[in-house]
C-alpha cells in the first residue's frame, strides 16, 4: 500500500513539473529531483504513517478514560441521589423534632400557667384560713 501511495504521489509530482519533453527525455538533473521528491514524499508518508498510529493509540487511550469518567459520573449521580433522598428523610425528621419541640414548649408553657394559677389559689386559700383561724382564735 505504501508502493503505490509513493508511486501516485510521483505520478502527482511529475505532473506539476514542466513538460519538457516525453519521459525518454528526462535529464540526470530532473531525474534526481524526481528521486529526491520521491524521497521526501516516502519520508513524509511514514512520518504521517506513525503520526496517525499515535493518533490512535491516544484516540484509544482518551475513549478509555471517558468511559471510566463516565461510569465515575453515574457512579456520583446515584450517590448524589441517594444522598438527596436521605437529605429529604432527614428534613422531615428535623421538621417532626421541631414540632414535637415546639408542642412540648408549648406544653410547658401550659404546665407553668396552671402552676401558677394553683400557687395562687393555694395562697389566697391560705390567706383565707389564717383569717378565719384569726378570726376563731380572737372570738
Amino acid at each position: 500500500m505504501r508502493k503505490s501511495i509513493c508511486t501516485v504521489f510521483l505520478l502527482l509530482s511529475l505532473a506539476w513539473l514542466p513538460s519538457i519533453g516525453t519521459a525518454a527525455e528526462i535529464t540526470d538533473p530532473e531525474l534526481a529531483r524526481l528521486e529526491q521528491i520521491f524521497n521526501q514524499l516516502e519520508s513524509n508518508t511514514s512520518a504521517l504513517v506513525k503520526d496517525l498510529e499515535i493518533s490512535k493509540t491516544d484516540l484509544q487511550t482518551a475513549r478509555l478514560k471517558l468511559e471510566e469518567y463516565q461510569k465515575e459520573l453515574a457512579a456520583l449521580q446515584t450517590e448524589l441521589l441517594t444522598l438527596r433522598h436521605e437529605s429529604q428523610k432527614v428534613r422531615i425528621n428535623l421538621q417532626t423534632a421541631q414540632n414535637s419541640l415546639e408542642k412540648a414548649r408549648q406544653s410547658l408553657e401550659q404546665l407553668e400557667k396552671e402552676m401558677r394559677r394553683e400557687r395562687r389559689r393555694l395562697k389566697f386559700e391560705r390567706s383565707v384560713l389564717l383569717l378565719a383561724a384569726g378570726y376563731l382564735a380572737i372570738k
